[in-house]
């Protein structure tokens, strides 16, 4: 039984605060925190979005706000989602809402096809800013878009931990605290900086469910009376732009 569940911080992954709960409530296993979370107890926690949760989870997350706000807020559904067509995206936000796993064949999740792992990762100037704020550190949701090295707050490169996500993945919560540490700072440059607010920005805005309007369709129109497109907006001088 959940005696009590932790609020979630600001750009905190749904996992990392699962993993908090876990840390905080003295399972004397990982396997007891198990039943008590997951419907299957043998379920790999999913680190990205979500999974099939207890009765009892369910109504103390709800009692916190919408299991929808979590997905927007908490989970990276925003950050493979924004872009899909629009009746992808809501059926991808009506399988999570419904938590059943078809959302992984309908988001456009890049594959590795090196065999690159990825793992969570972590920006040491946050952890330090974590620390004092809360008292802890946690999984900074916005620290795990992939293709993005550097830290959009702080400007400096993102570290690996040694927690791998995807599937050969333990099943386990393992939180923050236990893992990330105030590790030396590498300065991202300007641009990367500039690139990694920008899409931080993005990701963390509103997702439209009404209105499909292709991001290739509102950068032409961006174009519109400038040297970068034809008068009738019919051909783009890519080679200028």
């Amino acid at each position: 039984m959940i005696a009590f569940f932790p609020e979630p911080y600001t750009d905190e992954l749904l996992y990392s605060v699962l993993a908090r709960y876990y840390v905080r409530s003295g399972y004397l296993a990982y396997s007891y925190a198990a039943e008590d979370i997951f419907s299957k107890k043998t379920v790999r926690p999913d680190i990205d979005f979500l999974n099939q949760y207890t009765d009892d989870l369910l109504c103390r997350l709800e009692a916190i706000k919408p299991i929808e706000s979590w997905i927007l807020e908490n989970t990276m559904y925003p950050y493979y989602a924004r872009f899909c067509p629009l009746e992808r995206r809501i059926k991808a936000f009506e399988a999570l809402t419904n938590m059943k796993g078809n959302y992984t064949n309908l988001l456009p999740i890049p594959q590795s096809k090196t065999g690159t792992q990825r793992y969570l990762r972590y920006c040491p100037k946050c952890v330090s800013e974590d620390k004092k704020r809360y008292g802890e550190t946690y999984w900074h949701r916005s620290h795990q878009m992939m293709f993005v090295n550097c830290c959009s707050e702080h400007g400096c490169k993102l570290i690996n931990s040694d927690v791998l996500i995807g599937g050969r993945a333990s099943s386990d919560l393992v939180p923050s605290e236990i893992i990330a540490t105030n590790d030396k700072v590498t300065a991202c440059n300007e641009i990367e900086w500039r690139l990694s607010k920008y899409i931080y920005d993005v990701f963390s805005s509103i997702i439209n469910f009404d209105i499909d309007v292709p991001a290739s369709a509102f950068l032409h129109s961006k174009l519109s009376g400038t040297s970068y497109i034809s008068t009738r907006g019919e051909q783009r001088n890519i080679s200028l732009l």
